[in-house]
């Protein structure tokens, strides 16, 4: 640390405390529309806000107000969430049709109007309509911490002037929106979803910051699987780096500057949630509390007994491992190749109406979990596996042939001034499927902030984020100055299988956003050292590379988890929108819709996520709950087997320091268990970020403080021509939340929105 501030630094540290000493209002204008674009090289249709992809970063200071207006001029509806803002007081402003508020309608304009209060951090905004923000409704969010918080990163300051340098990259933290993409709207991709089965983990490219290329993966990759082989992840190194240098050879040709002036830290990364180590030490608690287990297996409605209750979240086109009714085995041949890559086509589908019953066939394996013969099976040419499961009369003979071109598109360009010292970086995954891992040549990351707190540091190579999750990560510019590889890649998980890697340029050499093409990169050009590469294409980390612990990941300032929750078993039943906003209470028709849980206030819930043992689903899913944090209390594989996070062992579970976020992992067949309060007035929703698994059905309405709603929200009068009063609905004094998910054979039930995931 350091022992006396210099004139430069005081002069700095006064600013930020100037910039941050008055609340105010800020005001923003977002117009949505569609245009034609072309980010990977690719033209198709895309939604824009002001004529961006994506929308423009928002900006305030911890304890503003913000008023957004938003003006619709698609051809279908939408709204907007902001995606880890509490809404504390204003839970009409969450932007969930269904549940917050009414959806805007084609021609329409909504404003939202919220405070930030004692929030802070990096977040992000989006369509909750469908899949629209899968179109690219979406854009950054940043809320400047007040000058008066603890920073995690004062550690890495020797002396006032490098905490200066450090606290200014942090205030010019570039945002980083990570997203997958495909080459059809987000409509089109799921009807073809719901007319061949096929789920839709196979995207085009990967973007960032709307910037990317389409790069068509080396045979001998395709060749060896997502695993990349047990001699390919170490042995072709070489190849790989070669195939690189190919790809990123025409950089100097389009790239596109990220307008920053400050430098931006190492990125820390994430892993997926193993079973916890930790300690057992509980925090006292006063409040009445209440615990939720939840447990997502197929099957009817629990008789209610004993004050427990079960729903069961059952996945499209997905079978239970054990029914094989109306099943038929399609043949694969696991050294099946495909042909040379030539231009991607495929035909759009229109929106189904009805659903029929999902009599799917699938692909010959001999163990639907055994993930180590799928990472061997031969890839297809956009890098995916083949598909594991159809509907009635399809098979991989029906389908188009995959096909890839490389395209030269423009790559994000992320300006790095070495005298600056350091360069922040705030990072989102905010695409539609993919989990993403994320690695910079040659540097490391440390991660300050995790889903919009401060954090313990932790110093990475490679980092995964999951849909939804953010990072802040600190880089040292210590580097000789040129072009290095900002790479970002699809992390295969389950049975999400799909190896293909973007990359962004980060270039100690630009600083200034008028620059031409041709002075992107250096003359030394991409530094390019295959001992200083972390990540493999796969996005799997290098030996010898650290990633982050995200166990590990506790609050830098307090947020300890309160003790005594009660639990209760939900099982059951597909999530279907409301017409009437929850929100409203009684008149709404989703009150006491079977996915509507009324939770009691001022309590500790516990939430205890499965994957059931008879599902045929072996993805993760990344589970974000609105208006609230959530303290992760453990993770791991198989079932929980205890009926409570009180009776499990420490080394399962943490009630010392856990990591405090809004979006966490429910690993592939696995188990995740969160902690929060329910002192936030609201209906919140709790879903699945993965696009096509929420609007297929994955989701929970969680009401709180429901006798307080009328004076937050009012009554939708112009809607129901009702101002029925809202009623608290009866909720155990004691029970626990059990959830199972399970992707199983989708009951007939008439209409898209009521599949369930």
């Amino acid at each position: 640390m350091f022992n006396c501030i210099d004139p430069l630094s005081l002069v700095l540290i006064l600013c930020f405390a100037i910039r941050n000493s008055d609340a105010a209002l800020r005001s923003y204008n977002l117009t949505i529309h569609s245009e034609h674009r072309a980010p990977d090289g690719v033209s198709r249709e895309v939604y824009l806000i002001n004529n961006q992809l994506p929308g423009p970063l928002i900006e305030a200071e911890e304890g503003d107000d913000l008023e957004v207006f938003v003006q619709n001029d698609l051809e279908v509806e939408t709204a907007i969430h902001w995606h880890g803002i509490l809404q504390q007081g204003t839970p009409h402003m969450d932007g969930v049709p269904g549940v917050t508020q009414f959806p805007i309608p084609p021609g329409d304009n909504f404003t939202y109007r919220f405070s930030l209060k004692n929030e802070y951090g990096f977040y992000w905004y989006h369509s909750h309509v469908r899949a629209y923000y899968s179109d690219s409704v979406r854009g950054s969010l940043m809320v400047h911490p007040s000058p008066s918080r603890l920073r995690p990163f004062d550690s890495l300051a020797g002396s006032s002037t490098e905490l200066a340098k450090l606290l200014q990259a942090e205030r010019n933290a570039a945002p980083i929106l990570l997203t997958d993409w495909y080459h059809q709207i987000s409509d089109a991709v799921f009807s073809q979803y719901l007319k061949s089965g096929i789920f839709p983990s196979c995207v085009n490219s990967l973007l960032a910051n709307g910037y990317g290329r389409v790069q068509c993966l080396p045979d001998y990759i395709l060749q060896a699987g997502t695993g990349l082989g047990i001699v390919a992840a170490s042995s072709a190194n070489n190849e790989a780096s070669q195939s690189t240098t190919t790809v990123t050879g025409s950089m100097s040709t389009d790239s596109t500057i990220l307008s920053v002036s400050a430098d931006s830290m190492p990125m820390d990364m994430s892993t997926d949630s193993m079973p916890m180590d930790m300690s057992s030490e509980s925090m006292p608690m006063d409040m009445s509390t209440s615990s939720i287990s939840m447990d997502m297996s197929p099957g009817p409605m629990s008789t209610m007994d004993m004050s427990t209750y079960s729903m069961s979240m059952d996945m499209p086109g997905m079978f239970k491992r054990m029914n094989t009714e109306g099943m038929t085995m399609a043949t694969m041949s696991s050294n099946h190749m495909m042909p040379s890559p030539s231009t991607v086509t495929a035909s759009v589908e229109s929106i189904a109406t009805t659903v029929s019953e999902m009599a799917m066939s699938v692909s010959s394996m001999s163990s639907m979990s055994s993930m180590s013969t799928m990472s061997d099976m031969t890839l297809n040419a956009r890098g995916c596996t083949p598909p594991m499961m159809y509907r009635s009369g399809f098979n991989i003979s029906s389908l188009p042939t995959e096909t890839c071109t490389n395209t030269s598109s423009s790559l994000l360009t992320i300006p790095a001034d070495p005298s600056r010292g350091w360069l922040a970086l705030n990072l989102v995954n905010a695409g539609s499927v993919s989990r993403l891992s994320v690695s910079l040549d040659a540097h490391s990351m440390f991660v300050y902030a995790a889903d919009g707190l401060f954090v313990d540091l932790q110093e990475v190579k490679v980092l995964h984020i999951s849909l939804g999750q953010r990072y802040s990560v600190m880089i040292k510019l210590d580097q000789t100055p040129r072009d290095y590889l900002f790479r970002f890649a699809s992390y295969p998980s389950g049975d999400m299988q799909q190896v293909v890697e973007d990359q962004a340029i980060l270039s100690y050499n630009v600083t200034s956003v008028n620059m031409t093409s041709s002075d992107f990169i250096s003359s030394a050009g991409v530094f390019d050292d295959p001992a200083n590469v972390w990540m493999l294409v796969n996005g799997s980390e290098i030996l010898g590379s650290y990633e982050l612990d995200e166990q590990s990941l506790a609050p830098f300032e307090g947020h300890l988890p309160l003790a005594h929750p009660r639990i209760w078993v939900v099982d059951g039943y597909p999530y279907s929108e409301a017409y009437v906003p929850i929100i409203y209470g009684n008149a709404s028709d989703g009150w006491n819709a079977n996915t509507t849980l009324h939770m009691p206030f001022n309590s500790t819930i516990d939430l205890i996520m499965n994957i059931a043992s008879d599902s045929m689903d072996t993805m993760g899913h990344p589970m974000h709950l609105h208006g609230h944090k959530f303290w992760v209390l453990g993770s791991g594989s198989g079932t929980f087997p205890y009926e409570r996070v009180a009776d499990a062992p420490q080394s399962m579970i943490n009630l010392k320091n856990p990591p405090y976020r809004d979006t966490v992992d429910l690993p592939p067949s696995g188990w995740a268990a969160i902690r929060y309060v329910t002192d936030n007035p609201g209906a919140w929703l709790f879903h699945c970020h993965m696009q096509w698994h929420l609007m297929s059905g994955m989701a929970l309405v969680l009401v709180e403080g429901d006798d307080q709603l009328p004076s937050l929200v009012g009554t939708p009068m112009n809607a129901t021509g009702s101002s029925s009063p809202i009623t608290s609905a009866s909720t155990p004094a004691s029970s626990t939340a059990v959830l199972f998910f399970s992707s199983s054979k989708c009951p007939l039930k008439g209409t898209i929105s009521e599949l369930v995931c």
